[in-house]
């Protein structure tokens, strides 16, 4: 609940839950949590750090230790414990002066002495500290479990030294309460493992759970069975891994996935299938991943919110876990991409190279542009479309931007957002009709329910509902025809949102109209305005995006601002407080392109990597978790990325193949990874997933519950929802938009 960064300097920052002053700042209690970092007090020399459940320690140049945070078991190592004696500031471990390494589970610490010696100190109910002892005295017995009496502890708090180790070479801790256990890896490749065995978690061949029998457990090493040539461990909640010389892993302890059927428990180490070539490894709460040679990933055991990586996730007992390694999900020729749509029904579609688009997701309007009522978990080619050269899509439409300037539009059209003249029931369309009136449009933004165009000239058109002012003609009458953008003449891209949209000027300046209750056209006010009015204090912008009511731009330092609702945290400062002024985007300062989504949004960086920021209630971030930071956080396993797009609850990367990755809801099929659990949020990745059969993307586009791409040849293909023929010619396989090819 609290991570803590190591700077190079010497000094280390925290954040997250401070309840027992855990973030080290002289801080404490249930106001005293903070969505941005903050600095430990005092320490400008550390080396390394570790993190437990509430506590933190730093190892010193010097070889001394502090650790501050929860200290009831004594896991400071401070010779205090009990329920006053929490500390929010850093206080020096007793009698250490030459670590190397430290390691901290869940209430106790560990630390790797010069001489190979490991010394442990907090909780030992179950013997982690391995010095012999163990909390076991006879209590009453708890008749109502029909169990005997719970151990009595014998915690330290000050350490003691691990009985029998003297050639120590890494330590790993564990655990969850007062259940830890330790291991220290050996000179000689041996293991060595001590605390609670209930799961078999020490590797000796024994386990199991009785309060009145310690023999199942142990408070001195004991060594792990049949493994002599580990060069790394790792110790999660109940398990233990080692990773071997010849690339092998091995793994013992608890070994159920939450599901009637999952696999025993083993109390030795038993080979993890199928890998030979990992370089490194890591154990999570019931999962553990490894990295192989060739940089991919694989991950296996429990997969409720996606940990596996491999497009798969659920909190049932249908849910994919794996008891063998799969595959995190990778990505195939891609050249940009967009994603939109609202709560966790959405769509993306892809251009291609060859200047196709394939589109996938949901498909209820008509937005995959393929003719049919279908929804595709799969791209599906829109048909007729052969010279497309952009794509985009609002909540449930899409529309295609042509070599001639003109643009193309297909699904829900009540709002006359398709831009042919018709509105209202019965207008919408299957295949893609023309905006009427347009012959030299240079870019197209459709948002939720109106579009707009940017011309050659620098001036804008737009087109749609007018319910705040939204289309920036001065009124609030709605128009299925395009209507011009009162006094902009200079505008080099536009950005449409939920009822705002944005210009980008020529100078690096910002306007944006409509909607302003949450302060996203950045004036200063919240006021609405039907005319567009200039965002505050930005000069050097060279790229703008929309959310639902937030806005965001792309500075010339690569950094970001973002202005409007926050109350989810997607203007990406650490806070939940709107903006009606821009904000800077905390720990980005080399971002080459910005994307919004519904509430989240996405930075792409130099090296191709991305990070995200907001609310993450299907995995859209990226990160392999569904908590939601209010800072931004790596995309697990991108490094190539070369666009990127936000949908309502789901974003996607284009790769420099032309492959395409996404990851959040995929309700509708929106990620195209031929997972077809409609209406089932097990179907959805906290990681990126690739979108199948897929290499040829120059374009991608994503709206509310459907996805389109370009292909190099100029066709598209979209999938996803298909409730109004938007899709195709057939259920779930890939079709033309009618009239672009095929």
């Amino acid at each position: 609940m609290h991570s803590c960064a190591l700077r190079e300097d010497g000094t280390i920052s925290c954040w997250g839950k401070n309840t027992s002053g855990q973030l080290g700042n002289g801080q404490s209690g249930e106001d005293a949590d903070t969505s941005e970092p903050v600095e430990v007090a005092g320490i400008e020399d550390a080396k390394a750090i570790a993190a437990g459940a509430y506590h933190s320690c730093a190892l010193h140049q010097n070889g001394t230790i502090s650790c501050w945070g929860y200290n009831y078991n004594g896991q400071l190592g401070n010779g205090q414990s009990g329920e006053d004696a929490d500390t929010s500031e850093p206080v020096e471990v007793a009698g250490i002066e030459d670590a190397k390494a430290i390691a901290a589970g869940f209430s106790h610490s560990c630390a790797l002495h010069q001489n190979g010696t490991v010394s442990c100190w907090g909780e030992n109910t179950y013997g982690q500290l391995g010095n012999g002892q163990s909390g076991y005295e006879s209590l009453e017995p708890i008749e109502e479990y029909n169990i005997g009496s719970p151990p009595q502890e014998i915690e330290s708090s000050v350490p003691v030294k691990v009985e029998g180790i003297e050639d120590a070479k890494a330590i790993a801790a564990g655990g969850n309460w007062d259940r830890g256990h330790s291991c220290a890896l050996h000179q000689d490749g041996s293991i060595s493992c001590w605390g609670d065995n209930t799961f078999g978690q020490l590797g000796n061949g024994q386990s199991g759970f009785d309060w009145n029998d310690r023999s199942i457990y142990s408070s001195v090493p004991v060594s792990v069975a049949d493994i002599t040539d580990a060069t790394a461990l790792a110790v999660g909640f109940h398990h233990s891994c080692a990773l071997r010389e010849d690339g092998t892993i091995s793994c013992w302890g608890h070994n159920v996935s939450n599901r009637p059927g999952s696999i025993a428990d083993s109390s030795v180490p038993v080979e993890v299938l199928e890998i030979t070539d990992a370089t490194a490894l890591t154990a999570g709460f019931k999962h553990s991943c490894a990295l192989h040679q060739d940089g991919t990933i694989s991950c296996w055991g429990d997969n409720t919110s996606g940990q596996l990586g491999n497009g798969l996730s659920g909190p049932n007992t249908y849910s994919p876990d794996s008891a063998t390694p799969v595959k995190v999900a990778g990505i195939t020729d891609a050249a940009t991409i967009n994603a939109g749509g609202n709560l966790n029904r959405g769509h993306s579609c892809a251009l291609h190279q060859d200047g196709t688009i394939s589109c996938w997701g949901d498909n209820t309007y008509g937005q995959l542009g393929n003719g049919s009522e279908d929804n595709f978990s799969k791209p599906a080619k829109v048909v007729g479309m052969t010279d497309a050269t952009a794509i985009t899509a609002g909540l449930r439409y899409s529309c295609a931007l042509r070599p001639t300037g003109t643009i193309s539009c297909w699904g829900s059209n009540y709002y006359g957002q398709l831009g042919n003249g018709q509105s209202g029931p019965n207008t919408d369309s299957t295949t893609p009709v023309e905006v009427e009136g347009i012959t030299d449009a240079t870019a197209i933004s459709p948002g939720w329910q109106h579009s707009c165009a940017l011309h050659e000239d620098g001036t804008i058109s737009c087109w749609g509902p007018n319910w705040s002012g939204e289309l920036g003609n001065g009124t609030e009458s709605s128009l299925s025809l395009p209507v011009g953008v009162v006094g902009i003449t200079d505008a080099k891209a536009i950005a449409v949102g939920y009822l705002h949209s944005c210009a980008l000027h020529e100078d690096g300046t910002i306007s944006c109209w409509g909607d302003n209750k949450y302060g996203q056209l950045g004036n200063g006010s919240e006021v609405d305005s039907a005319v567009p009015v200039q965002v505050a204090d930005i000069t050097d912008a060279t790229a703008i995006t929309t959310g639902t009511d937030y806005s965001c731009a792309l500075h010339q330092t690569g950094t970001i601002s973002c202005w409007g609702d926050n109350e989810y945290g997607h203007l990406g400062n650490g806070s939940e407080v709107d903006s009606a002024v821009p904000v800077q985007v905390a720990d980005i300062t080399d971002a080459t392109a910005i994307v919004a989504g519904y509430r989240h949004s996405c930075a792409l960086f130099q090296d191709g990597t991305i990070s995200c920021w907001g609310p993450n209630w299907s995995g859209e971030l990226g990160n392999g978790t569904e908590s939601s930071p209010l800072l931004p956080v790596g995309v697990v396993g991108i490094t190539d990325a070369t666009a990127i797009t936000a949908g309502s609850e789901h974003s996607c990367a284009l790769h420099q193949n032309g492959t395409i990755s996404c990851w959040g809801s995929n309700w509708q099929g929106q990620l195209g990874n031929g997972n077809e659990n409609y209406y089932n949020s097990d179907s959805s990745s906290s990681v990126p997933v690739e979108v199948i059969g897929i290499t040829d993307a120059t374009a991608i586009t994503a709206g509310y519950r459907h996805s389109c791409a370009l292909h190099e040849d100029g066709t598209i293909s979209c999938w996803g929802d298909n409730k109004y023929g938007q899709l195709g010619d057939g259920p779930r396989l890939p079709q033309f938009v009618v009239g672009f090819g095929g």
